[in-house]
C-alpha cells in the first residue's frame, strides 16, 4: 500500500510534466518552422548609402561594406559573413555558460556562426538596427549601424531584462574580411582583403587592406569607454574572461576580464560599446583617422625591438591629453619626455635594461589606457657572434657513417634537440624537407658565409666548408660530371629520396620520370652560398681548403646560369621568368662579379636572363606578386631589385622575340621600357608589400612584421627583413619624401631579432626557451594567439620552437643593416643603428648596426650611401659628419690584421655635388659605375682614416 500511495502522488505532476514538455517542443517546433520559413525566404539585400558608404544588409545583418570611391566595388566581408556581435554568459556564479543564442555544449565551437532565431530588426534612411531578444531570455542585445559623415557608427547595448545577475564571459565583434580567391589575378589582388588588428585595450583599431596595397583602406576604431583586449579564430574581444582563460597553455600580454549586468531596473543592468568605421586613401589618412577620432598615432625609432644600451624614441600624436607614460619594470626602465615637435607629437626616449618583452603603458584622454609593447634584445653584435657559434657547434650533423653527413637542420628550442632525417619530430613523409632539404635548412650555410666574408672565423669557415664537402657536392647538388642536368639541385623532401626512384614512388606518385631538380627555390640559396666563398676565399685564401676563389666563383656561375634554364625545363611550373625567389636579388652582383673577373660573355647572359625577368613584372604583369603562392611576401625582395635595376640602367630598349614562354607557347616581345615605367611598378610593388605588412600597429611583433595572408596567428617572420629590404631601400634610394620608409624599413629589418634566444646567465641565457643549451636559438615567426595549431604541431604564443626559415631572414642581414644619419621630420636628426651625438660643428655617429659596413647620409640636400667591400667602420670611434654636411670622416678597422686591398663604394642618389675621397689623406680616382662609384685603396695598418669631401658640379 505504501508504494502505491507513493506514486500515486506524483502522478499528477508526471502527468503534468510530460504535458509541458510536449507543449515546450510543439512551440520550439513553431519557432523553427517560422524561422526555417524566414531563413528559406531572405529579403533581397538593401543598403545604406552616401557619398561616403554603401552598406550592404538583410533581416540577419550587415553583409558587406564598400566605399562607393573603390572602382572596384570591394566587399570587405566574406561572402555570407556577417557583421556581428557575439556573447558568452552566464547567469549568477552558478550558472552554466552559454551564447546569446542557445546553450553551449561541449563540442560547441565557440562563436560559429548560427542562425540567429531572434533576431528582429527596424531600418530608417540612414541607420539599420537589430535587436537580439524574445520574451524569456535574460538580456538583449542591441546593435546600430548608423552612417554619420565619412563614419560608419556601430554601436552595441547589452540590457538585462530578468531580476538576476548576468556574467559576460565574453563579447567578440566578427568583422571576416573577404578571403576572395578568383582564379583572375584582378579579382586576388582587388577582392581579397586583409586585416591588421591592433588590440590594445581603449586604444585599439582594426585596418582592412586589400592584396593589391591599393586604396581606400578600412580604419575600424574603438569609441570611449570600449577597449578590445584578445583576438583568436572567432573575432575581437571586447571581454575575454571565458575563452582567453579557457586557452590551456600560452602567455597573453593583457589581462582577460569580465563584465557584468546588473539586475534589470538597477543600476548598471545596460552596457554600451561602440566603434567607428572609416574609409582613407592613404596612410596619412589613416593616421589623421586616429587622431580625429582621439585615439593615439604612434611612431617608433628606430624599431620596437630595441637591442640592450641603445635607445628608441617614440611619437604620440593625439589631440587629447597624455596623462602618464608608465614601464611594466619600472627600476629597468628608463623613460624621459623630450617635449613636443610638431604640433600634438609628444617624443619620448626609452631604454631597457630587462631583456624580452617590455610594455608600455599610455594613460590618456581622462584615464583610458592602451600600451607599447618592446622587446629588448642583447646588442645586435652579439646575436650575430652567438648565432653562428650556435649554428657550428649545435646544428651540424657531423658523422661520415650517414648519407646526411654535414647538414645543418633544424632546432627544438622546447626540447632543446637538433633534428634530423633519423630524429624527424612530426616531420614524416613529404614533409621530411622541414629538417633536410629547401628554405628550413639550405639558408643556414649562405648566412653563415655571409657574415663571416665580412668578419672571418675560421672555425665556422671550416664547418661550411664541410657542409659543402659533405652533403652538398654529389649529394644535395650533381657534379659537374653527372650527365644529364650537372650542376643540378635536388628538391623536397630531401636529396637522397630525390635521387631514388622507387624511394620518391613511396611519398608521391607523379612526374616519377624525371630527375628531381626543379624546385627552383632552392638554386639561389647554394649560388648565395658560393657567392659568399668566393668572397671568403678571394680575400682570405689561406681559410679556405675545397674550393680556391676561382673554384668558388665557377661553382657561383654555373648553379646560377641552370637556375634559369633546369626548372623551366624540367617542370615548366617552376615558372623563372614570373615569379620571386629569395635571394635571387643577388643577380645583378653576380655579374657584375663576373665582368670584374673577365668573364663578360657569362656576366651578359645572366643580366639578359634578369632584363627578361624585369621585362615580365614590369611590362607584362599587373600583379607580379606569386611565389610559392598565388600571393607571397617572398616576391618583395625581387620586384624592388628589378624595377631598382630597371630604373638604374635607364630602362630597356624595345624587343622581338625576346624568350619563349612555353607556358603558354607564345614568343614574348617588347616595346621600349622607360625608366618612368620601371618607377611606376617600383611604386605599385612598395604598396603591395606594405598591403602585407605592419606599419601603425605600436607592437615589436607588428610594427614592420610580415602577416601571414588568411591566417592571423602568425606574422613576423623570416619575410619580415627580406621585404623589409625593398622598404628600406626604397626610402634610401627612390622614394621622394624618404623618412616614413626609413622608419617602417628598418622596424622591418630589426623587429625579428626578437625571435632570438638568447641571454645572460642572470635571465637564464633566453627570454622564450629558457637554459644555456638553446642561447644562440632562433624560432622560425611570431606566433600571435595564445594557443593554435602551426606547422603541423601545437605552439604557444612567442616565437616558435623551430628556426626553420628563420634563417633567411638572417641570411638578408648583411645587405640590409646600415647606420643611416638622417633629419626626421618628427624626430630631427637620429641615427638608425648608431648612437648620435650633436655639437655646433659636427655630428658623431657611433655604429651599431651590427655589420658596421654601410652608412648613409639621407637629408633634404642629400642621399648618399657608402658601402664598404670588406673590413668595417670602427666601434670605437664616431663617424663625424661636419654641421654643413660638407665633409664625412670614417675610420676603416682592419678585422682580420693583414695588407690586403679593399673597396668603397659610393652611392650618390640626391644632391648637386662632386665627392672627392681620400685614404689616409690621398686622393682617390674612382671607377665609375652610373649612381655608384668605386674607390680601391690598401690595407697596410690597424686603422686608416676615409674622408669624404663635398665640392660644387
Amino acid at each position: 500500500m505504501k508504494r502505491v500511495q507513493r506514486y500515486s502522488g506524483w502522478l499528477p505532476i508526471l502527468l503534468l510534466l510530460a504535458v509541458t514538455a510536449c507543449t515546450s517542443l510543439q512551440e520550439q517546433e513553431q519557432e523553427q518552422e517560422q524561422d526555417q520559413e524566414q531563413e528559406q525566404e531572405p529579403d533581397p539585400e538593401q543598403t545604406l548609402q552616401s557619398e561616403h558608404w554603401v552598406v550592404g544588409y538583410d533581416h540577419q545583418g550587415v553583409r558587406s561594406l564598400v566605399s562607393p570611391l573603390d572602382p572596384f566595388g570591394a566587399n570587405v566581408l566574406a561572402p555570407s559573413s556577417l557583421l556581428d556581435t557575439q556573447v558568452r554568459f552566464r547567469l549568477q556564479e552558478e550558472g552554466e555558460w552559454q551564447s546569446i543564442f542557445k546553450r553551449l555544449g561541449s563540442t560547441y565551437r565557440p562563436f560559429e556562426h548560427e542562425p540567429t532565431y531572434a533576431r528582429s530588426f527596424t531600418e530608417e534612411s540612414d541607420l539599420v538596427r537589430y535587436t537580439d531578444y524574445k520574451p524569456g531570455m535574460p538580456f538583449a542585445m542591441e546593435q546600430t549601424f548608423r552612417l554619420d559623415g565619412e563614419v560608419l557608427e556601430w554601436d552595441i547595448v547589452l540590457e538585462n531584462r530578468m531580476q538576476y545577475e548576468v556574467i559576460l564571459g565574453d563579447v567578440a565583434i566578427q568583422i571576416p574580411p573577404s578571403p576572395h580567391m578568383e582564379t583572375t589575378q584582378e579579382g586576388l589582388f582587388e577582392g581579397r582583403w586583409i586585416h591588421s588588428p591592433h588590440i590594445s585595450e581603449e586604444g585599439s583599431f582594426l585596418i582592412y587592406r586589400r592584396l593589391s596595397g591599393k586604396p581606400p583602406f578600412l580604419m575600424v576604431t574603438v569609441k570611449p569607454g570600449t577597449g578590445l583586449e584578445y583576438l583568436d579564430e572567432s573575432g575581437f574581444y571586447i571581454h575575454s574572461g571565458y575563452s582567453g582563460n579557457e586557452a590551456e597553455s600560452g602567455t597573453w600580454r593583457l589581462p582577460h576580464t569580465y563584465n557584468r549586468l546588473a539586475p534589470s531596473g538597477s543600476e548598471g543592468d545596460r552596457l554600451e560599446y561602440g566603434f567607428r568605421m572609416q574609409w582613407a586613401e592613404s596612410y596619412d589618412e589613416l593616421r589623421s583617422i586616429l587622431v580625429e577620432h582621439d585615439l593615439i598615432d604612434v611612431r617608433v625609432v628606430p624599431g620596437m625591438t630595441v637591442p640592450d644600451g641603445e635607445e628608441a624614441r617614440f611619437s604620440l600624436h593625439t589631440r587629447t591629453s597624455i596623462e602618464s607614460v608608465t614601464a611594466e619594470f619600472p627600476d629597468q626602465t628608463e623613460i624621459r619626455h623630450l617635449g613636443e615637435s610638431l604640433p600634438g607629437h609628444q617624443i619620448y626616449s626609452v631604454r631597457f635594461d630587462r631583456l624580452g618583452e617590455n610594455m608600455l603603458t599610455i594613460t590618456f584622454d581622462g584615464g583610458r589606457q592602451t600600451h607599447l609593447e618592446f622587446f629588448a634584445s642583447e646588442p645586435i653584435e652579439t646575436l650575430i657572434d652567438k648565432r653562428n657559434r650556435f649554428i657550428v657547434e649545435n646544428q651540424q650533423h657531423r658523422d661520415p657513417d650517414l648519407w646526411y653527413d654535414g647538414l645543418y637542420s633544424i632546432w627544438d628550442m622546447k626540447n632543446s634537440v637538433l633534428r634530423g632525417p633519423d630524429n624527424v619530430d612530426v616531420y614524416t613523409g613529404w614533409s621530411g624537407y622541414m629538417v633536410a632539404a629547401d628554405d628550413p635548412v639550405l639558408g643556414i650555410a649562405p648566412y653563415l658565409a655571409s657574415v663571416n666574408a665580412l668578419d672571418p672565423v675560421p672555425e665556422q669557415i671550416e664547418s661550411i666548408e664541410y657542409h659543402i664537402e659533405n652533403f652538398v657536392w654529389d649529394g644535395l647538388q650533381r657534379t659537374d660530371m653527372d650527365d644529364p642536368y650537372p650542376w643540378a639541385i635536388y628538391g623536397v623532401p630531401n636529396w637522397k629520396v630525390a635521387r631514388d626512384t622507387l624511394a620518391r614512388a613511396e611519398i608521391e606518385n607523379r612526374r616519377l620520370d624525371r630527375i628531381k631538380a626543379w624546385r627552383a627555390y632552392d638554386y639561389p640559396h647554394i649560388f648565395m652560398l658560393y657567392y659568399h666563398m668566393h668572397q671568403i676565399a678571394d680575400r682570405y685564401p689561406d681559410l679556405v681548403t675545397f674550393r680556391d676563389a676561382d673554384g668558388y666563383l665557377e661553382m657561383m656561375w654555373q648553379t646560377a646560369r641552370v637556375f634559369f634554364e633546369y626548372p623551366y625545363e624540367i617542370y615548366p611550373w617552376y615558372d623563372i621568368y614570373k615569379w620571386g625567389y629569395m635571394n635571387e636579388m643577388l643577380i645583378p652582383e653576380i655579374a657584375d662579379l663576373l665582368e670584374e673577373k673577365g668573364r663578360r660573355e657569362e656576366a651578359d647572359w645572366l643580366r639578359h636572363e634578369w632584363e627578361i625577368k624585369a621585362r615580365w613584372f614590369i611590362q607584362d604583369d599587373p600583379y607580379p606578386y606569386r611565389s610559392e603562392f598565388p600571393v607571397d611576401r617572398t616576391a618583395f625582395e625581387s620586384t624592388y631589385a628589378l624595377a631598382r635595376y630597371a630604373a638604374d640602367v635607364g630602362g630597356l630598349e624595345a624587343a622581338d622575340d625576346l624568350w619563349y614562354d612555353k607556358n603558354v607557347d607564345v614568343s614574348r616581345s617588347y616595346d621600349r621600357m622607360t625608366r618612368e615605367d620601371a618607377l611606376n611598378f617600383m611604386e605599385e610593388q612598395h604598396l603591395a608589400n606594405l598591403a602585407v605588412r605592419g606599419w601603425l600597429e605600436p607592437s615589436y611583433y607588428q610594427m614592420g612584421a610580415d602577416y601571414f595572408i588568411g591566417d592571423g596567428n602568425r606574422m613576423m617572420s623570416y619575410m619580415s627583413r627580406m621585404g623589409g629590404w625593398s622598404i628600406l631601400q626604397y626610402g634610401l634610394e627612390y622614394a621622394e619624401e624618404p623618412h616614413d620608409w626609413l622608419q617602417l624599413g628598418y622596424n622591418s629589418h630589426i623587429n625579428s631579432l626578437s625571435l632570438m634566444n638568447t641571454g645572460t646567465a642572470e635571465t637564464d641565457y633566453g627570454y622564450w626557451f629558457p637554459g644555456e643549451q638553446n642561447d644562440g636559438a632562433v624560432g622560425w615567426a611570431f606566433v600571435r594567439f595564445k594557443e593554435t595549431y602551426a606547422w603541423s604541431q601545437n605552439e604557444v604564443r612567442g616565437s616558435a620552437r623551430y628556426d626553420g626559415e628563420a634563417n633567411l631572414t638572417l641570411a638578408a642581414l648583411t645587405r640590409t643593416a646600415a647606420t643611416i644619419l638622417t633629419e626626421d621630420p618628427v624626430f630631427g636628426w637620429f641615427a638608425y643603428g648608431g648612437r648620435l651625438t650633436e655639437s655646433a660643428a659636427a655630428f658623431e655617429v657611433l655604429p651599431r648596426d651590427g655589420v658596421r659596413t654601410r652608412f648613409w647620409l639621407v637629408d633634404d640636400d642629400h642621399r648618399l650611401g657608402l658601402q664598404l667591400a670588406r673590413d668595417g667602420w670602427s666601434a670605437s670611434r664616431p663617424i663625424v659628419v661636419s654641421r654643413d654636411r660638407n665633409q664625412i670622416d670614417l675610420i676603416v678597422e682592419n678585422r682580420t690584421g693583414t695588407e690586403h686591398s679593399n673597396r668603397l663604394e659610393l652611392e650618390v642618389r640626391a644632391g648637386e655635388a662632386e665627392w672627392e675621397v681620400l685614404f689616409d689623406g690621398t686622393a682617390l680616382q674612382p671607377e665609375n659605375r652610373g649612381v655608384r662609384s668605386l674607390y680601391h685603396f690598401d690595407v697596410t695598418g690597424a686603422e686608416h682614416e676615409l674622408t669624404l669631401q663635398r665640392g660644387d658640379r
